[in-house]
């Protein structure tokens, strides 16, 4: 339902019709002639020619149209490649966000339930108005983050939505899904020198170039110029036969096939750094996966053996720490959480774009 896809193929279409006409016949000449003449009266010529090329220039031209098309695929390609991947990341944000809100509401109810607890503390006497004041901010503070998330997925979602073209999408997940294996570095990269449509483009493009030589080397040789010729006067019979021509590209094509070679030399160099680019840009998204997998496991071990707050609350209302000391542990858990919740994404996020090539 993308809108820039289907304008894109749409425009694919319009490229590769485009591609065809380059191999489509002159359009053919007409011309009449009369004359007059005191002896001979009116004198009248009719002539109807075509002109055609050099035959192997067709049979170049229909290989030329086929690489062009497939140059036009590729960048299409591209195009939807990274819409996939856009929405791929559109719906890692909608699940982080709400894996965020599970923790802020859960962090908003926790504080409303001390707020209640410290003010019929406060009443007893058991409790100070310091230690009810920081319960205070510290629910007014929840209740904000908790404001500022449900508005950033909301966003996130509206986001989906504009890539589906404005239609409603039915993404219900609600927690990262398991990221199966990882393949090695090299398989990864063996796929991408492959499929990558910057390489296949260049690629392509090499090929128009190289096509373009053999081309213009056909043109440098004559054209043929058949028709049909009629001529009458008012004096005598008509006569009619066959015209039949030769026009010498002395002008037209001069100096085409050396820039055509100038643009084949340059598409090997592109090419070339175009492979050392995306090797380096894809070691560094490799490097920065493995170094998120391992934190993304150091995390869970650690704060599985954290004191959850369940404990802490008990804790809290047994007397055994004081408030600040609670909110003070509550933040340690509570960070850990949302930094292990982070590292998630980024890990699922830097997967996506190794991944794009794939959807």
């Amino acid at each position: 339902n993308n809108k820039t896809l289907a304008a894109r193929k749409e425009l694919l279409d319009a490229e590769r019709l485009d591609a065809r006409l380059v191999n489509n016949l002159a359009d053919p000449t007409v011309e009449i002639e009369r004359l007059w003449n005191k002896n001979t009266g009116a004198d009248q010529e009719l002539t109807i020619k075509q002109s055609i090329d050099f035959p192997t220039a067709y049979a170049r031209r229909h290989a030329l149209a086929k690489f062009r098309t497939d140059v036009a695929y590729t960048r299409y390609n591209a195009v939807r490649q990274q819409i996939l991947l856009d929405a791929r990341r559109a719906c890692i944000e909608i699940i982080y966000l709400k894996s965020m809100q599970r923790l802020l509401d859960e962090r908003a109810k926790n504080t409303e339930r001390l707020v209640e607890a410290y003010r019929r503390k406060l009443d007893q006497g058991s409790a100070n108005r310091i230690e009810l004041n920081k319960v205070l901010v510290e629910a007014l503070d929840a209740r904000g983050q908790s404001c500022d998330n449900t508005i950033a997925l909301y966003a996130a979602i509206e986001q989906l939505v504009a890539l589906n073209g404005g239609k409603p999408v039915a993404f219900t997940l609600d927690s990262f899904p398991d990221p199966g294996d990882l393949p090695s570095f090299q398989q990864l990269q063996e796929q991408y020198l492959a499929t990558d449509p910057v390489i296949v483009e260049l690629l392509d493009q090499e090929r128009v170039a190289r096509e373009e030589v053999r081309l213009n080397r056909t043109l440098t040789l004559p054209k043929i110029d058949i028709g049909y010729k009629r001529a009458s006067t008012t004096a005598t019979r008509p006569s009619a036969g066959i015209v039949v021509g030769l026009t010498i590209p002395l002008f037209e094509n001069k100096n085409k096939v050396k820039a055509a070679k100038a643009r084949l030399s340059l598409s090997a160099v592109t090419i070339e750094e175009a492979r050392l680019s995306l090797r380096s840009s894809l070691r560094q998204l490799y490097d920065r996966l493995l170094s998120l997998r391992i934190m993304r496991e150091d995390y869970a071990a650690i704060l599985a053996d954290l004191r959850g707050i369940d404990l802490l609350d008990k804790a809290l209302d047994a007397g055994q720490i004081p408030v600040i000391d609670y909110f003070i542990e509550l933040a340690a858990l509570r960070e850990g959480r949302l930094r292990q919740l982070k590292i998630e994404k980024e890990y699922h996020d830097t997967l996506a774009q190794l991944q794009r090539l794939f959807s």
